[in-house]
């Protein structure tokens, strides 16, 4: 009985299976929030901060806001509109105001993220202490790029992360380490940030969108530090420079990643590796142009010219993609492009006055698709009520989570990663298993170790050696027999050549 108390009292420190974390979403203009009940059942809808008086919408989550609740209620616990910090009761948590650089900060009348995916809040701990990372531009790149007219690209150049820490302040929070610079002087999309849990069940892979080419930035986020960034480098899709509109996202299980933006209708699509965060058998596949006729002059909306939003079915075999005027939908496993693409909604939702195209796609804790849009002129969303099903029998339904209290319209789900994904309990992950790091033998030895200064790698002439540090990255490689290891931080690392590998010690 003692045995299994002290498993009780441990393991959910790491496990996801009753997290909470994600059945509260606010979004809109003055906060209209949706509460699930972790069933099926549709949330329950309210407006947040509507007090009956008319609004002035300080209060304003369009795109780039993310919100996180408690894990064992559910209760939302703070929201951020990717400028701010707000605690439930609609006020700025004790240093939680100005997030981001001066000149993108007062470039609206009030703050906030103007571009999807514009901000993440990642759980550093159990104790109520988080990270928020927000993507933005510093001041030196806004005047150059931002405020230059004749530009034709606006891109990020920075991210940063705050620490926030909700028991202080009397439980309303507070900011105890901000503004502090993740990645620095890259060009990165204004869109396209998501994260996946780590392979262990307890830590984060954090993935963002570079400019232009296809290069992706990923950071190891643990609960006491962030690693990175680590780079990939794909050659295709080029994403071009368009910043409007953009999404990227997680299969449920963590195994994929898709991501698209902007203009370009190419899909790019690749497994994902939760142990070492890497991008593997990519594929870019071309996304269906329908050529839906709209009541506007401008030619540039007599055709779907954008792509805005992508998400996975809950059983990873379907993915959704919104384009201004069109829902799509992919069956990942089929190889004839002609029968894997389905339009599952030609054409707007609603009439054209009131039409505020489609944006990026969330999946509820219920297990359907919410459609998010912009403006936020109007109170209502449209579903994807059966997403696992193929074809119109996914069920779309037209404006079906109502918001009708309040002031202020709807506009987008906010940025969350899955926070009920576990462990994978079925591959080898880091920190290594004492039966896959191997003591010296007669194949190849490292001498001296410990070491403080340089090791030598014996009977393996020629061969590549790698250096991993505990979180399973590579930082060195060479075919020499030495290595230099005096700019390293003390610790353990690990030897790789061919499949085998040893542990050594810096001291």
């Amino acid at each position: 009985m003692k045995k299994l108390l002290l498993i009780l009292i441990v393991y959910p420190l790491f496990s996801s299976a009753q997290n909470k974390s994600g059945y509260s979403w606010v979004f809109g203009l003055n906060g209209q929030i949706a509460n699930f009940a972790g069933d099926t059942s549709r949330p329950l809808t309210s407006q947040l901060f509507w007090n009956g008086i008319s609004p002035n919408y300080p209060y304003i989550f369009s795109f780039g806001h993310s919100n996180i609740s408690d894990r064992i209620s559910g209760n939302l616990k703070f929201l951020c509109n990717g400028m701010q910090l707000f605690d439930t009761l609609g006020n700025i948590i004790e240093n939680g105001d100005s997030l981001v650089p001066e000149q993108i900060y007062l470039k609206n009348l009030y703050p906030n993220a103007p571009f999807t995916q514009g901000s993440i809040i990642l759980p550093k701990d159990t104790d109520d202490t988080y990270y928020l990372i927000i993507p933005t531009v510093s001041d030196s790149a806004y005047n150059f790029y931002w405020t230059n007219t004749v530009g034709i690209k606006f891109p990020y150049d920075e991210i940063l992360f705050h620490v926030v820490d909700m028991k202080a302040n009397g439980g309303m929070g507070k900011v105890i380490s901000k503004n502090n610079i993740l990645i620095s002087n890259v060009e990165l999309s204004t869109t396209m940030m998501q994260a996946c849990r780590h392979s262990n069940g307890r830590d984060w892979w954090l993935l963002k969108q570079g400019l232009n080419t296809n290069i992706i930035y990923r950071f190891l986020v643990t609960k006491d530090s962030i690693k990175g960034p680590y780079v990939q480098n794909f050659a295709e899709p080029d994403f071009g420079f368009y910043e409007g509109t953009g999404q990227s996202c997680f299969s449920n299980d963590g195994k994929k990643y898709a991501a698209l933006k902007g203009k370009i209708n190419k899909l790019f699509l690749a497994d994902f590796d939760r142990c070492t965060g890497e991008l593997s058998h990519e594929k870019v596949l071309n996304i269906p142009i329908d050529s839906t006729s709209v009541p506007s002059p401008l030619p540039q909306y007599i055709w779907d010219s954008l792509t805005n939003g992508v998400c996975f079915s809950p059983n990873n075999s379907l993915l959704y993609i919104t384009r201004r005027y069109n829902i799509y939908q992919l069956e990942i496993s089929e190889p004839d492009s002609s029968l894997a693409w389905i339009n599952i909604k030609h054409g707007m939702d609603t009439t054209y006055d009131a039409f505020e195209y489609y944006g990026q796609l969330a999946l509820g804790p219920d297990q359907r698709i919410y459609i998010g849009k912009g403006g936020g002129g109007f109170k209502q969303l449209s579903v994807i009520d059966k997403p696992d099903e193929k074809g119109t029998a996914c069920s779309f339904c037209r404006k079906c989570l109502r918001i009708d209290s309040g002031a202020g319209g709807s506009t987008s789900p906010p940025n969350m990663p899955d926070y009920t994904l576990g462990a994978d309990t079925t591959s080898l992950c880091w920190p290594l298993q004492s039966g896959n790091v191997r003591a010296e033998s007669e194949e190849w030895s490292v001498y001296p170790n410990p070491s403080y200064q340089t090791i030598f790698i014996k009977n393996a002439k020629g061969k590549r050696k790698k250096l991993f540090d505990v979180s399973g990255q590579i930082i060195y490689s060479t075919i020499k027999d030495e290595i230099d290891l005096s700019h390293y931080t003390k610790g353990m690392y690990f030897i790789k050549i061919e499949n085998v590998m040893k542990k050594i010690i810096i001291e």
